[in-house]
């Protein structure tokens, strides 16, 4: 059931794109690899920007490609004064330090937040629709918000309200907060999506059936 929270809805919701990871199975630097007339990183980025306000804070959680990833975006931190960059030195260690890099990001900011919204830099295909019935639904009083298929919980993007910050920062190695979304189910507002839309891209053939779909 939704939950009463509506000095935190009024305090606003932030995003944060993950890509810190090694892409281990691309064999290259996955978050700058091009699918049409911009790189992944550059996908998730356009995502996130039409799905939000002007004024929403956005941050990219940087790590293991950090130079190569703030060289692309650095046009766009320049043109978008709410977005900015923020280095998860931690990487090797897991998804669970770029969620705490994240809240840190956001905490450090000295923004009053009342939710934050994760993404991931690899999923070319999710509609800017979906983050934002995800924010809907905080703002209708869920204090998680998840997309499902037929019932079925499949992970980011994801909505996190302030009371579940901690939980998030428990996280350890390369533990993602589908388990926190899961072990609460009955908590989470969930917005219904084609599962293929949120198909990542783990390795050249993947992007090149992207490629292929005309993405």
């Amino acid at each position: 059931m939704p939950e009463t929270h509506s000095a935190a809805v009024e305090a606003g919701c932030a995003i944060a794109i993950l890509a810190a990871g090694g892409s281990s199975r691309y064999a290259g630097v996955k978050q700058t690899a091009r699918l049409g007339h911009r790189t992944l990183i550059e996908h998730a980025l356009a995502i996130a920007l039409r799905s939000a306000a002007t004024t929403t804070p956005i941050a990219v959680v940087t790590g293991a490609h950090r130079a190569r990833v703030e060289t692309v975006l650095a046009p766009h931190v320049a043109r978008h004064q709410n977005l900015s960059l923020h280095h998860n030195p931690d990487w090797a260690a897991g998804m669970s330090t770029s969620l705490r890099a994240g809240l840190d990001w956001l905490e450090g900011t000295g923004l009053d937040m009342g939710a934050v919204l994760f993404m991931l830099g690899d999923q070319p295909r999710v509609s800017p629709d979906l983050p934002a019935a995800l924010q809907r639904r905080w703002r209708q009083g869920w204090t998680l918000a998840a997309p499902v298929h037929e019932g079925v919980l499949l992970g980011a993007p994801a909505l996190f309200a302030r009371r579940w910050w901690p939980c998030i920062r428990a996280l350890r190695g390369d533990q993602g907060a589908r388990g926190i979304l899961e072990h609460h189910r009955p908590r989470v507002g969930t917005v219904e999506v084609d599962p293929d839309s949120l198909l990542d891209v783990d390795t050249p053939e993947d992007l090149a059936g992207f490629a292929d779909r005309g993405l």
